[in-house]
């Protein structure tokens, strides 16, 4: 199928969108349950207890390194043939570890997988703003936030039963992303867009978009280190409280999970309005929420606590990606949100360095959640101040 400029984009372009932005989520949880199986299979490789996590996250480091680099092609060569090649590419590296016996060759795999999940993560955002004016893009925003979760929960819960079969058995699940190129070859076409000319550069408009994107990093990267405190830390924060009893633990969480998608709700209610009040009620409740666990001592006050936290973050991921998407002129958009998901994926990897320093300062990880609700409710007021929008 040829590109084209006149097309209109509507459900089928959609639809490829949303499923492609759920892939950078598979990446991690299909292998969650996989690490104590890969621990014992490969416990005569150094340092196991180490490299086994690192399985799940090493395509964290590939976004946050290759994300810019995406979005510079992006602008220069165009989105589709992009998407159609990293697509395949991450579906490849996906299954590789299915066929291999050596660990090295499993990382290796994991690595091909992440280079192709920097690609099609950020080209999905741009082709998110490239395809539909705001109000739609929100709707489809919301409709990603909805589904992640469920797609999550069978995903999770399909990994489980294979990784009872064998180690490699979970790997067999990136097979099927290998559909989403073949329906972005009859279904996404090249946008129209502006290249930077020479004349936006010599005005000033190249200098203002380095300042904009310099602001979608760090932003970005912020709220990423915040959002990822409890959902790398909940746990901990639980037996802490004492509830330790892992069929409790996951009740728990999954019951508070299950207010993500009314977090996206809220972020469609609240699409057209301002940066200050969107980011203001995502970091409250997000803030509050931790803050909440932190001073919990019974279920019931850590479950309101999470439930709290939950809708925050199920405002997030949307809420972040509107924001990069309308912070960059449009002939800059896949340079923004390439330093977007760079940003957000840095925030990934750092955030439990960082949880990790504040625990040891404060004493324990409940003083540590106190410390971070704290710091969103901060956030609030240094948005509301100094966002001129």
């Amino acid at each position: 199928m040829t590109n084209t400029q006149t097309r209109t984009a509507g459900i089928p372009q959609g639809i490829i969108i949303v499923l492609v932005s759920i892939l950078p989520m598979m990446a991690v949880i299909t292998l969650m349950p996989v690490v104590p199986t890969l621990r014992n299979h490969f416990k005569d490789v150094p340092y196991i207890e180490t490299l086994a996590p690192f399985v799940i996250s090493a395509p964290g480091l590939c976004v946050a390194l290759f994300g810019p680099y995406a979005g510079f092609l992006a602008d220069k060569i165009g989105r589709r043939k992009l998407l159609i090649i990293f697509s395949i590419l991450y579906g490849i590296g996906g299954v590789i570890p299915f066929f291999v016996e050596s660990f090295s060759a499993l990382i290796v795999g994991r690595l091909i997988l992440g280079i192709g999940e920097a690609f099609i993560l950020t080209i999905s955002n741009i082709l998110l703003g490239d395809y539909f004016e705001q109000s739609k893009r929100n709707t489809w925003l919301m409709i990603q936030s909805i589904i992640g979760p469920v797609f999550g929960f069978f995903v999770i819960t399909g990994s489980g039963q294979l990784a009872s079969i064998g180690w490699q058995y979970p790997f067999l699940l990136y097979a099927v992303t290998l559909v989403i190129p073949i329906g972005a070859y009859f279904f996404i076409f090249e946008p129209t867009q502006k290249a930077p000319s020479v004349a936006n550069v010599q005005s000033g408009n190249f200098q203002f978009s380095q300042k904009a994107l310099v602001k979608v990093f760090f932003t970005t990267f912020i709220a990423s280190v915040l959002y990822y405190v409890y959902t790398l830390h909940f746990s901990l924060a639980l037996d802490k409280i004492g509830i330790s009893d892992p069929k409790e633990v996951g009740k728990i969480t999954a019951v508070a999970s299950l207010m993500l998608p009314l977090g996206a709700v809220l972020f469609k209610l609240l699409g057209t309005k301002s940066n200050r009040i969107q980011f203001g009620l995502m970091f409250s409740m997000i803030g509050i929420g931790l803050i909440g666990v932190g001073i919990s001592t019974n279920l019931s006050s850590v479950m309101t606590s999470a439930i709290i936290q939950q809708i925050g973050c199920g405002m997030a991921i949307p809420v972040l990606i509107a924001f990069g998407l309308r912070s960059v002129p449009t002939e800059y958009r896949g340079r923004g949100m390439g330093i977007w998901s760079s940003g957000f994926f840095l925030g990934l990897s750092v955030s439990p360095f960082v949880v990790g320093f504040v625990r040891n300062v404060t004493g324990d990880i409940l003083n540590a959640f106190v410390v971070f609700g704290v710091i969103c409710l901060v956030m609030v007021v240094v948005n509301y101040i100094f966002d001129k929008e």
